[in-house]
């Protein structure tokens, strides 16, 4: 059962810092910089393999990237990710955000993705406002894991013009 006092200040929360940048599709020719949450509490996947696929395909097309892998230890009582994981607000100038996250009921994944002043964002499943441009679902009889999610994610980024 999920408790009201938390779901109520999440709400709260992503109310005040939502971001108010519009987003559109956007080539990978014009991103300086972009930023990935790659879920690191998901069971049974190897999480290390992802990040390196994800470091490896912006380091090709040399943009850099902020790859946010949360832990338990770096959430917050509420579940966002604490400032020394994320860093201060000076530093998420990116161009895009991805999601990886496993769940949409990963919060700290929708804290980021509803907050990120990212011009393009690119998820797994869809969130309240519409948060993505973007949006990579898994097919209906298996749940996909996040490195074939971001392989598909990496199709379509290198097709967009």
């Amino acid at each position: 059962m999920k408790n009201p006092i938390l779901t109520l200040y999440r709400r709260i929360v992503l109310q005040r810092d939502r971001s108010h940048v519009p987003t559109k599709l956007i080539p990978l020719s014009k991103i300086k910089r972009a930023a990935v949450y790659v879920d690191g509490m998901a069971e049974g996947e190897d999480t290390m393999s992802v990040r390196r696929a994800v470091q490896q395909y912006f380091d090709y097309h040399s943009i850099p990237v902020t790859i946010l892998y949360p832990q338990k230890g770096d959430l917050n009582l509420f579940g966002r990710l604490k400032n020394r994981v994320r860093g201060t607000r000076e530093f998420r100038k990116e161009d895009l955000f991805i999601s990886l996250a496993s769940s949409p009921e990963n919060f700290a994944a929708e804290y980021e993705a509803c907050c990120s002043t990212a011009r393009f964002k690119v998820g797994r499943f869809n969130l309240p406002g519409d948060v993505f441009d973007l949006v990579v679902a898994d097919p209906q009889e298996d749940e996909a894991t996040q490195a074939a999610a971001f392989a598909a994610i990496k199709d379509f980024l290198d097709k967009i013009q």
